[in-house]
């Protein structure tokens, strides 16, 4: 179960949502998406999604695609909600408006980061109980 709630989501801050994502369209798992993020723009979302196995020409390869969607918001000062995120979700159609192609995962999270954090970041514990990781699966 999804531990969002209507307060996890931050006005120019990505958000984490892949639990939510695949609760809501399962067949994300069978497609090869392995993380998603959303974030709130003064005239847009950005719905994100994490392809795992493809380069940039959709070819099988060893690495990873991330696919940003821009999703025009009804009014400016429209926020998101878990409701409007199930909405962008369920709407999905799996277009994109840029993409970035990396061999690393966590390179392309750092790039989507760019410095301000991301809300609700999946995080893995190492052997040593005090150090994380993010989850990369």
């Amino acid at each position: 179960m999804s531990s969002l709630t209507n307060e996890s989501f931050e006005f120019g801050t990505y958000t984490e949502i892949t639990d939510f994502a695949f609760e809501v369209k399962p067949s994300y798992k069978n497609e090869g998406f392995v993380r998603f993020f959303i974030c709130c723009d003064t005239w847009d979302f950005w719905f994100v999604r994490i392809l795992e196995g493809y380069n940039e020409d959709y070819e099988q390869e060893n690495s990873f695609i991330l696919e940003r969607n821009k999703i025009r918001k009804s009014f400016k000062g429209e926020n998101l909600s878990l409701s409007k995120v199930k909405d962008i979700i369920q709407e999905d159609d799996g277009s994109n408006w840029d993409m970035q192609v990396s061999n690393d995962i966590d390179e392309l999270i750092e790039m989507l980061d760019e410095g301000f954090g991301i809300i609700n970041l999946k995080t893995v514990k190492t052997e040593d109980e005090n150090d994380t990781i993010p989850n990369n699966q």
